[in-house]
């Protein structure tokens, strides 16, 4: 009976948790609705965000962050403070956002999905967790420096895992940058874009292959002979 009444608790609580993250997503949507309907459409977003009073701005910007946390892609919030704030400014409250976003995912993977995880691997966790540890900045900056890839899925698997929060989060911040600042950069009009995208994205490319190479080396002079 304890058996039954622990289980109901727990769905109870799964459910809940579940419809309050799916109502937040809801409004945020709803709030920042007409910035992605107009997106590519630089006038109409200077003009809607020079109307905007600092608490609807406010909004956006915290409807921007639950969007990240879920996946939304961080080039258009980029986008967006780039042409609301200019290159400079638009590029830190954008990468201050992804981060931000970042560190909530973080969180939640580190909360029930660890839970679910721990439940269903068990001990099989712990070899992955330790790992992953020894070198998760180096880890973390190759995946956010590469061109493709996931934001969310890498910050579910590092919340899972345990990842260590602090080389986590700095690495993020680092491996977020060149996109983000490139971003803003094409959101302010900005004609010197055209001759820094490319220069940025190889070398993201670049450096996260090397640290990945230096990675495998690493690992293959750790191992005994």
């Amino acid at each position: 009976m304890k058996t039954n009444i622990r289980r109901l608790k727990s769905f109870i609580q799964f459910f809940i948790g579940a419809a309050s993250i799916a109502l937040v997503c809801y409004v945020s949507l709803e709030v920042t609705v007409e910035v992605w309907k107009h997106g590519d459409d630089t006038d109409w977003l200077n003009a809607y965000i020079s109307n905007l009073n600092w608490q609807s701005l406010c909004m956006i910007l915290s409807g921007c962050v639950v969007l990240l946390t879920m996946g939304f892609p961080r080039q258009a919030v980029s986008f967006f403070c780039g042409v609301g704030f200019g290159a400079l400014q638009g590029g830190l409250i954008a990468l201050l956002l992804t981060v931000l976003s970042a560190c909530i995912a973080y969180a939640l993977a580190n909360g029930p999905l660890r839970s679910l995880a721990v439940r269903l691997l068990g001990t099989k966790l712990k070899p992955v967790e330790n790992k992953l540890a020894k070198r998760s900045f180096r880890n973390v900056l190759i995946v956010r420096l590469f061109p493709v890839g996931s934001n969310l899925i890498t910050n579910a698997v590092a919340g899972v895992l345990s990842v260590p929060f602090v080389p986590f989060i700095a690495a993020s911040a680092i491996g977020f940058a060149p996109q983000t600042f490139l971003f803003t950069l094409l959101g302010s009009g900005s004609r010197f874009v055209s001759s820094l995208e490319q220069p940025l994205q190889i070398g993201g490319l670049v450096i996260s292959l090397f640290l990945l190479l230096s990675l495998s080396g690493i690992a293959r002079r750790s191992e005994p002979s």
